[in-house]
């Protein structure tokens, strides 16, 4: 069997995906919600092209951030190789797909005093569909959407603007639902080349995590001081 190459600059402590990963605990309902497409016609799932390869994509490239005024200084982002348009898919966001509320179907603490993995603690974990109980989590696997960071304090567009976001896909290679990066849309206002070009040759590639991302790092940190007291 042929090795997955990897994307340059990609962590070596960290496997790479090129497909999804399944938690071992999903119940056969939970994959079968997975694998059932809504039927909603009002509002239906953006589509994975059939023909994209699974792998690296060459959209995109992993970049060591080197810049002390942004938030992620010496860590990675996710930038732009080429111009992408309103509204288009970057890449699939793959990682674990797992139970999305605690315990998350996880058993209890081994006897040799290991604790089962925490989901709840995870920075790369994000809803896939709250009804259905199914989460997917890119902390211990996943692919180059995992470096996508927050638009907040990022140099470069005034910390004030996302310029993409996660959207819920259908993946016809997989038969099932998944995570996605998309390019914002332009919006009515837009004129000139932001009509054409939603991300440019060599921007950072930024969504908003959400207010409940950064309030939980809030209580994080106040209960980190208190303990330092």
């Amino acid at each position: 069997m042929p090795t997955t190459p990897l994307p340059v600059n990609w962590p070596s402590h960290i496997p790479y995906l090129a497909r999804p990963a399944y938690s071992p605990y999903l119940a056969p309902t939970h994959l079968q919600a997975l694998r059932t497409r809504p039927a909603d016609a009002s509002d239906p799932l953006p589509e994975i092209p059939r023909h994209l390869k699974p792998g690296p994509c060459p959209s995109v490239r992993i970049t060591p951030i080197t810049d002390p005024n942004h938030p992620a200084h010496g860590q990675a982002g996710l930038f732009a190789t080429r111009d992408l348009a309103p509204g288009e898919l970057i890449l699939p966001y793959l990682g674990e797909i797992h139970i999305g509320t605690p315990p998350f179907g996880l058993p209890p603490a081994a006897a040799d005093g290991d604790a089962p993995y925490d989901y709840g603690g995870s920075d790369y974990d994000l809803w896939l569909d709250r009804d259905a109980d199914l989460a997917v989590d890119a902390a211990r696997m996943g692919n180059e959407a995992r470096f996508v960071n927050d638009y907040r304090g990022a140099p470069g567009r005034g910390g004030k603007k996302a310029n993409a976001e996660f959207r819920v896909a259908w993946d016809p290679r997989t038969g099932e639902r998944c995570m996605a990066v998309f390019v914002l849309t332009a919006g009515k206002r837009a004129t000139g080349r932001a009509r054409t070009v939603g991300i440019a040759r060599g921007e950072e590639i930024l969504v908003s995590y959400g207010r409940g991302f950064w309030q939980g790092r809030r209580e994080e940190a106040e209960v980190g001081d208190a303990d330092a007291v």
